[in-house]
């Protein structure tokens, strides 16, 4: 597997991880989490070529 979809899969991880149990970690911070994994995977989607993108 590639290393981009690799870490695009383990930031996906995370982010659910999260979402499912908020209770985790301050509403603040929770946000603030959110929205830098929400960034970096987009950023790392971006790089994907094209024809080696895959449906997450």
């Amino acid at each position: 597997m590639d290393i981009l979809q690799q870490r695009i899969y383990e930031l996906e991880g995370m982010y659910d991880a999260l979402a499912n149990n908020p209770e985790w970690v301050d509403r603040e911070i929770s946000q603030e989490s959110f929205g830098w994994l929400t960034n970096e995977i987009m950023d790392l989607r971006a790089l994907v070529p094209t024809d080696k993108r895959v449906a997450s």
